[in-house]
């Protein structure tokens, strides 16, 4: 029987840490089971482009994305700031800004906006400590809030839902060590709630312009959401990673969402991936991030890709 050197156990940990982070999924969800250490931190900007020609009905149907449209009818094409910095010793900031580019055509028009959308502000407080878990092991409570950066909800497509939504998403992660690879794990709740006050509405005349329609502040669904993944590094410079996301409305879709700005208020759907990532000098990392929708109710079947610059730093104490 071997024993591993304590100083080879800290290492290998270490790197499973920087992986989690380096994998952050976009959009982000801000569900890590692992917290930066204090005074360390990661900023990932992404590229994402999510293309659809098809959607699933509210009772699971595949149809096309507008009718007589057969080809790419929804084109995402945004940018994504993620920021985690260790703020104590068991505490880490979230903090995730999209800048959205929305195209839509249906068969007379075609529909766009630009504009910064919902953010997601929040902490990831680790529970370790409490749990008496081991060094291979981690459980945190990811916590935040979705914030709506002023955009114009009434403006079709629009930047997001215009709401503030609140999550609570508990992760376990652990090391699989001595094996470079970790595997986590998360179950949570979103509510969507209906204030409204940081996102705007627009005057319009409903049937003539049409990017406007009214401002009818729908009752959106909360939902549980749940993440699985798997990750290794190979020669501490490739990683490779396995994802799976589930968003599941608690209650379910009874009615289609609008074509020319598809945010249902209810929605079920199963995100499955990967990701592969190349470590850089002076903590510089790029990432490639390929997702599919394998299932869903009441949303847009997509294939999402997204391409990210990271970089992880350590604040300097005076």
């Amino acid at each position: 029987m071997s024993v591993a050197h304590p100083f080879s156990q800290t290492r290998t940990v270490a790197l499973i840490i920087a992986l989690a982070a380096v994998f952050a999924a976009v959009p982000v969800r801000g569900q890590g089971a692992w917290v930066q250490p204090r005074r360390a931190g990661y900023i990932k900007l992404s590229y994402g482009a999510s293309t659809a020609a098809r959607q699933y009905t509210f009772d699971g149907r595949l149809k096309q994305y507008a009718d007589n449209v057969d080809d790419n009818a929804f084109f995402d094409r945004s940018v994504y700031m993620y920021l985690e910095s260790g703020v104590a010793k068991h505490g880490t900031m979230v903090i995730a800004i999209p800048y959205k580019r929305i195209i839509i055509r249906d068969a007379a028009f075609k529909y766009r906006t630009y504009g910064f959308g919902t953010a997601l502000v929040g902490a990831r407080f680790d529970l370790r400590p409490m749990m008496r878990l081991g060094p291979l092991d981690a459980l945190a409570l990811n916590v935040a809030l979705g914030i709506p950066l002023g955009y114009t909800r009434n403006y079709a497509p629009s930047a997001g839902a215009g709401q503030i939504d609140a999550q609570a998403i508990l992760t376990y992660g652990r090391s699989l060590w001595p094996s470079p690879m970790y595997l986590q794990v998360g179950a949570g709740y979103r509510y969507r709630s209906s204030i409204y006050l940081l996102s705007r509405t627009t005057a319009c005349q409903v049937g003539s312009d049409i990017n406007c329609f009214a401002d009818q502040k729908p009752d959106y669904g909360d939902e549980f959401v749940a993440t699985a993944e798997v990750g290794a590094t190979v020669a501490g410079a490739l990683f490779i990673q396995a994802i799976g996301n589930l968003t599941w409305s608690i209650t379910a879709p009874t009615e289609g969402f609008s074509v020319s700005n598809p945010i249902p208020t209810q929605q079920r759907y199963a995100k499955v991936g990967g990701g592969i990532g190349f470590s850089l000098p002076q903590g510089g990392g790029v990432n490639l991030q390929v997702f599919g929708t394998p299932y869903g109710r009441n949303t847009i079947r997509s294939v999402d890709i997204y391409l990210g610059l990271d970089y992880r730093f350590v604040w300097r104490s005076n």
